[in-house]
């Protein structure tokens, strides 16, 4: 199947991040859909940050909720997309910028990216938009590269050992490679894994800046990130993650993978962790 020029492989429908649209069906509306994950991922961020515990603050959250829903569903249509990112916008940044020092860095890349659909008339069929979207995420892989470069402990291995020991419940997984003994001296598979997400963020980084626009490449991609949410028990960077670059190859987001990334948005404001604490 093609999408735009993109050759899509044959793979069940439940593991393609993006639709399987019909011949002629308009791939604006899951474009639109993938934008509204990503204005979900911040919702959800701020409901951990200003409304918890949700409970307490009920009549406001019920009225909060509406508008949300509101100005979302307004997302989805053609013609009040952009007024409802408009709005939604004005909220966000005022927010973002009134409680700046506390904002993660996601928080910014959600401002640096979701407001400047308002300055396209039809944002979802706008290249200039979707290569803006592929520019910006190249950059942020290859930075946050550097970043480990600079830092060393990824190439050491040492982050990676450091979490198996003292991290989180997800952060535990890959204890069993080493034995305890090589917490401050990181066995080959720590290093691997470390070197490993290393070469991972510059390859993709290099490729979105290159402009490949591989359907398998975001399908892969989709699920390291996926894969790196759960890991870290963080959902809310990886769904605006996932959600950008479901815009920015301009394939759209498939009904699906939505249900999957807000599923995942509301485990997060328990956190995996803890739910699998309880569970187990």
């Amino acid at each position: 199947m093609r999408v735009q020029g993109l050759t899509i492989p044959k793979l069940p429908d439940f593991l393609m991040p993006v639709p399987i649209a019909r011949s002629g069906e308009d791939i604006g509306k899951y474009i639109r859909l993938a934008l509204i994950a990503a204005m979900l991922s911040v919702c959800f961020e701020r409901v951990q940050e200003h409304y918890a515990p949700i409970t307490s603050y009920w009549l406001a959250s019920v009225a909060l909720a509406c508008a949300t829903a509101m100005i979302l569903a307004g997302t989805w249509t053609e013609k009040y997309s952009r007024i409802a990112i408009a709005v939604f916008s004005v909220f966000f940044v005022y927010d973002a910028f009134a409680t700046w020092a506390e904002q993660a860095n996601h928080s910014w890349l959600a401002v640096w990216t979701i407001p400047v659909a308002v300055f396209f008339a039809k944002w979802w069929e706008e290249p200039l938009y979707a290569d803006y979207l592929r520019v910006t995420l190249g950059v942020v892989m290859l930075a946050a590269a550097a970043q480990k470069l600079l830092a060393g402990t990824y190439l050491d291995g040492s982050y990676i050992a450091f979490l198996s020991y003292y991290g989180s419940t997800t952060e535990n997984m890959f204890q069993f490679l080493c034995t305890r003994e090589t917490l401050y001296n990181p066995c080959g598979w720590h290093k691997f894994l470390g070197i490993f997400i290393l070469l991972w963020q510059i390859g993709v980084g290099v490729l979105l800046l290159v402009g490949f626009r591989s359907v398998l490449f975001l399908t892969i991609e989709v699920g390291f990130l996926l894969g790196a949410g759960v890991y870290a028990d963080e959902m809310n960077f990886q769904v605006l993650n996932i959600a950008l670059l479901c815009i920015a190859f301009r394939v759209g987001m498939s009904y699906a993978l939505f249900i999957i990334c807000g599923a995942l948005l509301l485990i997060d404001l328990q956190g995996i962790g803890e739910l699998l604490q309880h569970v187990l």
